[in-house]
């Protein structure tokens, strides 16, 4: 029968946890993965949202009375990165139209017609632009990604590793 002892297994399952403690940890993925590759995917989408020109703004009646005015470059200025209590807890971000919280709810302010623009109605045809954003930057953003986790880790691992885990 042959018997092990494993030494420095203590030191090692402290060093493996802390990784992972800190590998894990939301605020700082969000901050140095997500956000730099959001602002890219952010930009193109402002690019890409249709602007009105037909005419010199869109009037949207309910109950019979001009409920608000919607002006050109409306829908453009409301897209940005934010974040609801959910992504936050989930460690991710939203990048779109704004029209839920702050200056954004206002209805001659925020992006609320998003949808119908996105998908249309009866009588306006879709003009889709928050998929073919993040189509367009897909490879570009998932390789900054990337590049971002890893250097993440590494950081990580050269600070907690303690000299015995090493990234190669």
């Amino acid at each position: 029968m042959i018997t092990m002892k494993l030494e420095g297994g203590s030191l090692a399952n402290r060093v493996f946890f802390n990784v992972t403690r800190d590998i894990k940890d939301r605020r700082k993925i969000i901050k140095e993965v997500l956000k730099p590759a959001a602002k890219i995917v952010a930009k193109v989408m402002k690019g890409d949202a249709p602007v009105l020109t037909m005419a010199p703004a869109f009037n949207v009646y309910r109950g019979g009375k001009l409920y608000v005015s919607v002006k050109p470059a409306q829908l453009k200025k409301s897209v940005g990165i934010f974040a609801t209590a959910s992504t936050r807890k989930a460690g991710a971000i939203n990048i779109g139209p704004r029209y839920k919280k702050g200056v954004w709810t206002k209805p001659d302010k925020g992006g609320w017609f998003m949808h119908m623009v996105q998908f249309g109605t009866a009588y306006v045809r879709p003009q889709p632009f928050v998929l073919q954003a993040l189509l367009k930057t897909k490879s570009g953003v998932g390789s900054l990604m990337k590049k971002g986790m890893e250097k993440r880790l590494r950081q990580v691992i050269n600070k907690e590793g303690k000299g015995i885990l090493v990234m190669a």
